[in-house]
């Protein structure tokens, strides 16, 4: 099986017009929850704090899976293709919501 590379997965993925258009309300609504969040950072170190305890609980949770290379090939995946999937999706997900809520706490802050 051919291996597919992160950045063909996501080029494929915005390659269409509502893939595109998507990505790009996400990234507005990530710079609206960024403003947001700047202008009650006070109430949201909390949050973010548990957050990021959660995902780190989750990642340890996932490396104790015990996922070999045999387990995986027999159900006819392999590890790079996998991990691959994984990023992209995380990527396609997260990173333009992240984006824009990194530009909108910037934002928020320098419009106090």
């Amino acid at each position: 099986m051919p291996e597919i590379s992160l950045t063909e997965l996501i080029a494929a993925a915005l390659s269409s017009p509502t893939g595109a258009i998507v990505v790009f309300i996400q990234f507005l609504l990530g710079i609206l929850l960024g403003y947001i969040v700047a202008k009650i950072l006070k109430y949201v170190v909390a949050m973010v704090a548990i957050l990021i305890l959660g995902s780190i609980l989750s990642i340890w949770s996932l490396s104790n899976l015990n996922l070999s290379q045999e387990t995986l090939s027999k159900i006819g995946v392999s590890l790079e293709t996998l991990k691959n999937i994984a990023l992209s999706f995380a990527a396609l997900l997260v990173g333009p919501i992240a984006i824009g809520f990194i530009i909108g706490v910037l934002i928020g802050l320098l419009r106090k």
